[in-house]
């Protein structure tokens, strides 16, 4: 007695809705959506990085992130943990897109360049983008999000 599930096309496949959260990543995978050479691939680094700032950003948008700090310093240390189940190494860039959703800027290019993230932030390697955090991010000794 599971969640009722529909047939979807993507890419020339036929899949099953989501019934669970499994099935849910499964699904967003090959979702219709996805670039063609991404589909099927797990999440990466570039693309939890997105993820987190439309978070923050729509977190900031409704208002909750002024009207309760303390409710979104407990929301970033969360997406911080549960990030960490589709990249590892996407906890270290949590704060960063924080930072990067409070600026006015950042979503003014993301709208003018029709909701795509700046080009440069796909396939970085690593190295490079962990060299654009602040020193106390790249590798936290104060065990943060556990915090």
């Amino acid at each position: 007695a599971g969640r009722k599930t529909c047939p979807f096309h993507s890419h020339g496949y036929q899949f099953e809705s989501p019934h669970d959260r499994s099935s849910a990543h499964f699904a967003a995978w090959h979702s219709p959506k996805r670039e063609p050479e991404k589909f099927g691939l797990h999440f990466k680094l570039d693309d939890c990085r997105v993820w987190m700032r439309l978070h923050f950003w729509a977190m900031r948008e409704s208002g909750v992130w002024e009207a309760s700090p303390s409710f979104a310093d407990y929301y970033c240390k969360f997406i911080g943990h549960f990030v960490s189940v589709y990249e590892r190494t996407a906890t270290n860039f949590v704060r960063e897109s924080a930072r990067w959703s409070s600026d006015p800027e950042n979503i003014q290019r993301y709208k003018a360049s029709g909701n795509r993230m700046e080009p440069g932030l796909f396939g970085m390697p690593l190295r490079d983008a962990m060299r654009q955090l602040p020193l106390e991010e790249r590798n936290p000794d104060d065990d943060w999000p556990y915090c």
